[in-house]
């Protein structure tokens, strides 16, 4: 029987420039064919800000899946992980309304100064209709 689905990654990304403020993104939005979210990652470039100043909260079809406040370190992987192991495993959430909501929170700390600022992804694996 041929498979009726096939993996896919979506990526949603927003800059952070202002110190200790709250993010959020507006209109995010999973592919109308979504079958479930796989996984999630974080991502950043520059990994060290998001390590230690990043917080959130996310939800996805209407499901809260990480509670306020919860640390962004916990959400990201090194470059030595193997890629397909950076994904924080998600089972099958269902998409619901498709919608993806994060609230994210920036704070001051000693090991990673702002500076120019940083730009976050959160990288969802999906799983799609054919």
């Amino acid at each position: 029987m041929e498979k009726q689905t096939r993996e896919i990654r979506k990526t949603f990304s927003f800059q952070v420039n202002e110190a200790n403020k709250l993010y959020t993104p507006q209109k995010w939005e999973l592919p109308k064919k979504t079958a479930f979210v796989k996984g999630l990652q974080l991502t950043s470039d520059f990994p060290n800000k998001l390590y230690y100043r990043g917080s959130q909260r996310i939800e996805i079809g209407g499901d809260e899946l990480f509670p306020e406040g919860f640390d962004s370190k916990i959400l990201i992987s090194s470059i030595s992980v193997a890629p397909r192991e950076r994904f924080f495993d998600l089972g099958e959430v269902q998409p619901g309304d498709l919608s993806v909501k994060i609230r994210y929170e920036d704070k001051d700390h000693e090991r990673a100064v702002l500076g120019n600022g940083y730009q976050v992804s959160v990288v969802l694996l999906l799983e799609e209709e054919i």
